[in-house]
C-alpha cells in the first residue's frame, strides 16, 4: 500500500504502521482511520479463514468417500495396504502443503492488527497527556 498523504495513518507492505499527528484532534481522526484498518484487516482475516475451512472441507468429503483399506491377501494384501497408507499420507501432506501459506498470510494479519491496538493504545494515551 502506498502512503496517501491525506492520511493520517500509513501501513507499508512490510507491515510498518506509520501515524502522523500533531494535535488532540489529529489523533482523535487517527484512532478512528486505526479502527477502519483494523476492520479491514480482520475481514481479510476471515477470507483466509473461509478460504482454509473450504480447503478442509474438500479433503474431509474426499475421505469420506474413500474406501477402507484391504483386509488379508497375504503378501499382495500387505502391499495393496502399504500403497494405500502412502497415498493417504501424500494426501495429509497435500493438505498441508496448501494450508501452510494460508497460516502464514493470517499470521501476517494478525500482528500487523496487534501493532494497530497498540498504536491506538499509544494514539490514546497522547489524547490524555495532551488535554
Amino acid at each position: 500500500m502506498l502512503p496517501n498523504q491525506d492520511r493520517l495513518v500509513t501501513i507499508s507492505d512490510n507491515g510498518e504502521l506509520c501515524v502522523s499527528i500533531n494535535s488532540t484532534a489529529d489523533a482523535k481522526i487517527a484512532i478512528k482511520e486505526l479502527k477502519l484498518k483494523k476492520k479491514e484487516y480482520a475481514l481479510v482475516k476471515r477470507e483466509i479463514s473461509q478460504h482454509q475451512k473450504q480447503i478442509r472441507s474438500e479433503y474431509t468429503d474426499k475421505v469420506r468417500l474413500r474406501g477402507s483399506k484391504v483386509r488379508g491377501g497375504g503378501s499382495i494384501g500387505s502391499f495393496v495396504r502399504t500403497v494405500q497408507t502412502i497415498n493417504r499420507d501424500a494426501d495429509r501432506r497435500t493438505l498441508t502443503q496448501q494450508l501452510a501459506p494460508l497460516d502464514q498470510q493470517k499470521n501476517a494479519v494478525n500482528r500487523i492488527i496487534n501493532v494497530i491496538d497498540q498504536t491506538i493504545l499509544q494514539v490514546e494515551n497522547y489524547i490524555i497527556d495532551n488535554s
